[in-house]
C-alpha cells in the first residue's frame, strides 16, 4: 500500500536526522503530523495520505504499531525498548518511495519542531491544536483545522458546494 510505504520512508528519513539515528514513538508521531501540516501549508502536498488520528497522548500515526513492527521485521529499524526505535544500517535497503525535495524539506522542518521537546511538551502542544480538540478519539485529524481560519474553511466548503455539475 503506497501510503504505508510513504509512512515507512518518512520514519527512515526522520530517524536519519536524530542523533544516533534513534528516537521514541512520540517524537515520530508528532513529527509526522507536523511534516504533513508543513507540506500542506507550504507546498500544497502531503508526506502521505495515511492518517494521523487522535490518541490519548495527542496526535499519532494511525496503525503505528503495525507499521513499526513491519519495519522491524524488514530489518530497517530495531527496537531499543517498547517506545524507542533506531535505524539499522540500511545502505543496501532500497527506499520504499522517493520523496520530492519539498517533502524532505517538510520532514526537516518537522524535525526542528519536535527535536528538543520532551513527551509532556509534545503532548500538551498537540492537545491544544484545534484539529485535536475537534476530533473524536481514534478519528482522523484534519490538518486544515490548524492551517486555515474558520472563515477560510467555510468559504472553501461553500465554493465546493456550488460547483456546477457537468452534464453530457
Amino acid at each position: 500500500m503506497k501510503s504505508i510505504d510513504e509512512v515507512k520512508q518518512f520514519i527512515i528519513e526522520l530517524l536519519k536526522l536524530f542523533p544516533d539515528k534513534k528516537t521514541d514513538l512520540v517524537h515520530i508521531s508528532k513529527a509526522y503530523y507536523y511534516a504533513n501540516r508543513y507540506a500542506l501549508e507550504d507546498y500544497g502536498t502531503l508526506v502521505s495520505t495515511h492518517h494521523c488520528v487522535k490518541l490519548d497522548y495527542g496526535i499519532g500515526i494511525d496503525d503505528y504499531r503495525e507499521i513499526i513492527d513491519d519495519l522491524v521485521e524488514e530489518g530497517v529499524v530495531y527496537r531499543k525498548d517498547r517506545y524507542l526505535i533506531g535505524l539499522e544500517d540500511i545502505e543496501s535497503h532500497e527506499d520504499f518511495v522517493k520523496f520530492p525535495e519539498v517533502v524532505l524539506k517538510s520532514i526537516k522542518k518537522a524535525y526542528s519542531e519536535v527535536k528538543e521537546k520532551d513527551f509532556d511538551q509534545l503532548k500538551e502542544e498537540t492537545h491544544r491544536l484545534k484539529s485535536y480538540q475537534k476530533a473524536l478519539k481514534y478519528s482522523v485529524i484534519d490538518y486544515s483545522e490548524d492551517i486555515f481560519t474558520e472563515d477560510e474553511i467555510n468559504e472553501a466548503k461553500s465554493f465546493l458546494k456550488n460547483i456546477p455539475e457537468f452534464k453530457k
